[in-house]
């Protein structure tokens, strides 16, 4: 979607327009034409438009006031105007245009609107995976383009363009997300990570390690979850530094890349098992964020470490009972090779080691046990005793961009349920506190900084639409990040 600031912008150079409303108040920002102001009261008296967030109201207008359409979106209550009131309006205005088929729009703002939540709830409401279909009657229809008239005296161009970066960043993941298992391929995260380095103006770096760099560099717990797969797996290394000075602070993120899952030898169920396209949320998460950065200044060194494979059967797939000793020198026994994951993520986890950073993150959809924990309204968090230092800092960048996040107990007694009789780790931990047993397991590789582990099964992907966020692959941990290491 285009957007455009336009200062002065004259409601009659559009037939589409959109303007919000309270529940208090009514409609802000407008003297709005005499029959367009009628009509609205007259929605209002017989309450069929309350100002309700996310409820929108409709009118054409005579050609005496302009003609063409008058859009009116729900705030909610005027006491409580937060990011989440802006985001709902903007999505629920632009679905309902877009269901009428309109391409353009004026969007109306009130004094101290929210620029960024605005432009993120129009951009990302107009998303649809639609890649493959052959008729261009079951793509998504969104608006293309809107125009932004801010309220006298405001300038918001830097506030909008953030928006649509930080938008654009969470469609980059959507896309990596919703992609096919035989299209999004480990090969694939990495030609991604390369094209997003391309066009950062020098901002970032990418290289990729092949089977044979891992095996020289000690990388086997990813070789090992991937070799059974026809594709082959890959670490793919990203590093952003700033344009202006010197990086403040060096935050290292790791995000799991096991881009198709079927369990392995231990194979799951053959019910959903297509959703397992999704196991790689949380590298879609880090690329989507350097997509991001790559239009961004920050005064971060920012690493991203992506570890790709697929997690196939086979004859020469890894066992249950199979014990691999990872490139910290520690040792995992397999005894389940659907936790692949937390396997996977011990050896990226320890080359973060030689970055020294002052934070290590980790992002993941790692656990069924998070779901059941949280269902699918935040994702858990699960510091090491330096990491809690940052977690009010997440939790506070959740509640503001509505990728919420909640922090788990890390008790020592839970590392008593991932002993081994035969080696340092074993990769489960039984039934309960699968969430917590994982993150001890991730813990054990990760000690060497301050460290907070993102468990994000529960919030990847949903089996509902809601509000800008679509059925599928949402992209879940751009913004979430994006406002974190902002504040960092």
């Amino acid at each position: 979607m285009k957007i455009t600031v336009k200062p002065g912008a004259s409601h009659e150079e559009f037939a589409n327009r959109i303007l919000f409303a309270t529940e208090e108040n009514g409609p802000l920002g407008y003297d709005l034409p005499d029959g367009v102001a009628k009509r609205f009261a007259q929605a209002r008296e017989l309450g069929d438009f309350g100002g309700k967030r996310g409820k929108t109201c409709l009118i054409y207008a005579d050609e005496a006031d302009g003609g063409g359409r008058w859009l009116l979106a729900g705030l909610g209550s005027g006491e409580k105007l937060d990011a989440r009131a802006w985001r709902a309006a903007a999505s629920a205005a632009q679905k309902a245009l877009a269901a009428k088929e309109c391409e353009e729009a004026l969007v109306i703002l009130p004094a101290g609107a929210q620029a960024t939540e605005l432009v993120v709830g129009l951009i990302l409401s107009g998303y649809k995976y639609d890649l493959f279909f052959k008729e261009a009657s079951d793509r998504g229809k969104h608006l293309r383009s809107t125009v932004l008239r801010p309220a006298d005296g405001e300038a918001i161009e830097v506030a909008a363009e953030r928006g649509r970066i930080e938008a654009e960043g969470v469609m980059h993941a959507r896309a990596l997300m919703n992609g096919p298992g035989n299209e999004v391929n480990p090969a694939a995260l990495a030609e991604t990570a390369k094209e997003i380095a391309a066009s950062s103006d020098g901002r970032i770096a990418t290289r990729v390690m092949g089977e044979q760099e891992l095996e020289a560099d000690g990388c086997k717990a990813i070789l090992a979850v991937g070799q059974a797969s026809a594709n082959e797996s890959q670490l793919v290394i990203m590093e952003y530094a700033p344009k202006s000075g010197e990086a403040e602070k060096t935050v290292v993120l790791v995000g799991k890349g096991v881009t198709f899952d079927t369990g392995g030898i231990s194979l799951k169920p053959g019910a959903l098992m297509e959703e397992m396209k999704y196991d790689m949320g949380g590298a879609a998460a880090v690329l989507g964020l350097f997509h991001a950065l790559a239009h961004l200044d920050l005064p971060l060194k920012i690493v991203g470490l992506v570890p790709a494979v697929e997690n196939m059967p086979g004859g020469g797939a890894y066992r249950p009972g199979d014990i691999i000793v990872t490139r910290s020198g520690l040792s995992i026994e397999v005894k389940n090779t659907d936790a692949e994951g937390r396997v996977v993520m011990s050896d990226a986890l320890d080359y973060a080691k030689q970055y020294e950073p002052d934070l290590l993150m980790d992002l993941a959809t790692l656990t069924g046990a998070c779901v059941v924990a949280l269902a699918h309204e935040a994702a858990a968090i699960c510091p090491n005793e330096a990491g809690e230092a940052f977690v009010e800092a997440l939790r506070a960048s959740g509640d503001r961009t509505g990728e919420r996040v909640w922090p788990m107990p890390m008790y020592d007694e839970y590392a008593e349920l991932i002993k081994s009789d035969v080696a340092d780790v074993c990769n489960t931990g039984g039934r309960y506190g699968g969430a917590i047993t994982a993150a001890k397991f991730l813990q054990k590789f990760a000690d060497h900084s301050p460290w907070i582990h993102v468990d994000i099964a529960g919030m990847a992907w949903t089996g509902k639409e809601r509000e800008h966020t679509p059925k599928g692959g949402n992209g879940f941990g751009v913004r979430l990040l994006l406002d974190f290491l902002g504040g960092l």
